[in-house]
């Protein structure tokens, strides 16, 4: 029996102790953690502990959880996220067609922005994290990593495709200062075909849309064709080469040459 004592204690002193935080009760995803809701529990191991990433209640009350815990699970800070509720349809999404900052940083936010060439400038989708910035082997950027709702998505895609279609047409991002700023309100006016979609799309949880949105859309699609119109003019008036005026001083040779007249007497 002093033996096996003798032995445990000697196994107590190789163990490596850490306090984690476990869930005092089942927890649904997206519920705020309240300190009511989770427990300090003092754990050991004989793997090394140190490079655990270790909680405190500060980084879990008032947070949510992304996925739905039962009680006695241990918390993580990949299972917590600050913010709204995630809504079923949200979506991670890959934006490829943007002008990018060049000091943009992963978990920052932005504006995704598209400007017309005729100066007009709106924004399409606002204050989106980004979660991930993938990269090619060489480091450039070919992508950003973000959530979409299922109508800002419409929204992007509506704006990609006025991007293609009016010339020098640019979609990019914008930086926010900080995350202490409030988002910022999209105004962009989708064209009719997707307007429509979005009203009767069944995975839109709440549809945000307003009558006078189709007359913002209208404005915008006149004020294009006016200016594309005239600048067309400009390029054609351009093109035209001006005609060769005539020097009324410069010396003509004459249409006949006349041989052979007859000698005066």
């Amino acid at each position: 029996m002093r033996e096996n004592v003798s032995y445990y204690e000697s196994l107590q002193e190789t163990y490596d102790h850490a306090s984690m935080f476990v869930m005092a009760q089942d927890v649904h995803a997206g519920e705020i953690v309240t300190a009511d809701m989770i427990k300090e529990q003092r754990v050991q191991s004989t793997e090394d502990l140190s490079l655990v990433q270790l909680l405190t209640k500060e980084d879990l009350i008032g947070k949510r959880l992304k996925v739905s815990l039962t009680k006695g699970a241990v918390i993580c800070a990949d299972v917590m996220y600050e913010g709204a509720p995630v809504t079923d349809d949200e979506r991670l999404v890959e934006l490829r067609a943007l002008d990018l900052p060049q000091t943009l940083r992963e978990n920052e936010f932005v504006d995704i922005r598209i400007v017309f060439p005729n100066g007009e400038d709106y924004l399409v989708v606002g204050h989106k994290r980004v979660y991930r910035i993938i990269r090619d082997e060489e480091g450039e950027v070919l992508a950003l990593q973000v959530r979409f709702l299922e109508q800002e998505l419409l929204r992007y895609q509506a704006a990609c495709v006025d991007a293609k279609t009016y010339q020098d047409t640019t979609m990019y991002a914008v930086q926010y200062t900080g995350e202490f700023q409030a988002a910022a309100q999209a105004y962009y006016p989708v064209n009719r075909d997707v307007f429509r979609l979005m009203k009767w799309d069944p995975n839109i949880v709440e549809l945000l849309l307003v009558e006078e949105e189709q007359e913002r859309r209208a404005i915008l699609e006149t004020g294009l064709e006016r200016y594309l119109l005239i600048e067309d003019m400009e390029k054609e008036n351009d093109n035209k080469q001006p005609m060769e005026e005539e020097n009324p001083e410069e010396i003509r040779e004459p249409l006949t040459l006349y041989t052979g007249l007859p000698e005066e007497t």
